[in-house]
């Protein structure tokens, strides 16, 4: 999900103040600097909710709790037999409108003279990270409002406690007859930093071990997640990450932005940039994400409560 350190820049550190202003008339450009920062400083509200909704007329219909099981019972087809027919359920649609979230920065030509590349770097990686965070958090607080099931767990201070827990969410996840299945835990960093040294010993030495690998681990089929983005109040959250929901997206046909997936097909974040030449000596950079974050199965997840984290 984030990894650190984010890349530096493709530019060297001792660029002259042509080659930093030409980068700044680039779009293309600076939209390729923002595909390789939040390669690596991704969105976890774009992996917690991975369907995708095409925006139409401003608004987007979807069907909440839609199931992915029937219930339907096989039957015993004889050769030549007729197969039964499963009915859909008539669930009723509900509208989202669309929502468009941007952010700006105004980089002065006095100080590209003065330090080239560095305020023009500086100002990329605070747009990004502050639309990566923000967003995340709108859409963190959305599922933790939307997802209402809870699992009774214990304190999280012994493994076999969190074994438990977890196992007990997975079933529970699973035996809502949907075709659920649990793929993801997800913490926040000081949840995840007082779990780890009790998970740690349960997993590979060697290869795997998240220690020497840097990344979160797959503990009992789950990938353990985290963020800084979280709501205040978040109880460990456990997760089927296909059904939970997705992100709906509105194209605006505006020229003047470069979408970071044509720069790169596989950045998925939906994100545009653009520069603008200001009168008052500067130029501006703007990012903007016209999504909006969608639960459309809250039985999807489950809370786990009573850990003390």
């Amino acid at each position: 999900m984030i990894n650190y350190p984010i890349p530096g820049s493709t530019l060297a550190a001792n660029v002259s103040t042509a080659q930093a202003l030409a980068f700044l008339k680039s779009p293309t450009q600076i939209a390729r600097r923002f595909d390789e920062i939040l390669a690596d400083h991704n969105f976890l509200s774009h992996y917690l909710l991975r369907g995708k909704y095409k925006m139409q007329g401003g608004a987007v219909s979807y069907t909440p709790d839609e199931a992915t099981s029937s219930g339907a019972t096989a039957e015993t087809i004889a050769p030549g037999g007729e197969y039964p027919l499963t009915a859909l359920p008539a669930d009723a649609a509900l509208l989202v409108a669309a929502i468009k979230k941007g952010l700006g920065s105004e980089i002065a030509d006095e100080t590209v003279g003065r330090l080239q590349m560095d305020p023009i770097e500086r100002a990329i990686q605070l747009l990004a990270n502050d639309l990566v965070s923000q967003f995340d958090a709108a859409s963190l607080s959305l599922i933790l409002s939307a997802v209402s099931q809870t699992v009774g767990g214990g304190a999280w201070t012994a493994a076999n406690t969190i074994v438990a827990n977890v196992e007990v969410g997975k079933a529970q996840i699973k035996g809502a007859h949907r075709g659920y299945r649990a793929t993801s835990m997800v913490l926040t960093d000081l949840q995840w930093a007082a779990v780890a040294p009790i998970l740690l010993p349960l997993l590979p030495r060697e290869a795997g071990n998240p220690i020497l690998a840097g990344a979160f681990p797959n503990i009992l089929g789950l990938d353990w997640v985290t963020s800084s983005d979280l709501p205040g109040g978040w109880q460990p959250l456990i997760v089927d990450a296909d059904h939970l929901g997705g992100i709906g997206h509105e194209d605006i046909p505006s020229e003047e932005y470069v979408a970071l997936a044509t720069i790169n097909s596989q950045n998925k974040s939906n994100v545009e940039v653009a520069r603008f030449r200001e009168k008052n000596d500067s130029t501006r950079i703007q990012v903007r994400k016209a999504d909006v974050p969608i639960v459309t199965n809250p039985l999807a997840a489950a809370k786990i409560t009573g850990t003390g984290l």
